[in-house]
């Protein structure tokens, strides 16, 4: 690996990081699912031990969640490690503010809910034929308000 491609890798997979946060809040799972390899596993913060593997069964999952809410993640200290040419591993963290559907108006936007989320992403990712993409996800909660 040469010095430029390193720097490159790390770029793309920060990229699907944001990506990841950007088609959640959107609510557009099939282009979040579509940065997942088809044998991905993923867990969700809320729920850090019970993994869903391959990414029909994420897109499912995604899926079946309630609509009833507004979600916003902010995510920061993404650190990419590039494993070698084909693999890399990330870490980031996720503030997640919340409110439901149809809040409460406020000066600006909608009022958010009381309680937020903060926690943390861990990621393995490959390349595959369709660029970077996710092979593992998994992550946990550190604080809540």
């Amino acid at each position: 690996m040469t010095e430029t491609e390193r720097p490159l890798i790390e770029q793309a997979c920060a990229r699907v990081v944001i990506q990841f946060s950007n088609f959640n809040d959107k609510r557009d799972y099939e282009a979040l699912c579509s940065l997942f390899t088809e044998d991905a596993s993923f867990a969700r913060p809320t729920d850090p031990d019970n993994y869903l593997n391959g990414r029909d069964n994420i897109l499912a999952a995604f899926r079946a969640r309630p609509n009833d809410r507004i979600t916003r993640h902010l995510i920061s200290n993404i650190v990419i490690d590039v494993v070698d040419g084909s693999h890399a591993k990330g870490t980031c963290y996720a503030t997640l503010f919340m409110a439901p559907a149809d809040a409460e108006p406020a000066m600006f936007g909608v009022k958010a809910s009381a309680s937020q989320l903060i926690g943390e992403f861990d990621m393995d990712f490959r390349l595959t034929r369709d660029g970077w993409k996710i092979a593992r996800q998994g992550g946990r909660i550190i604080f809540t308000t």
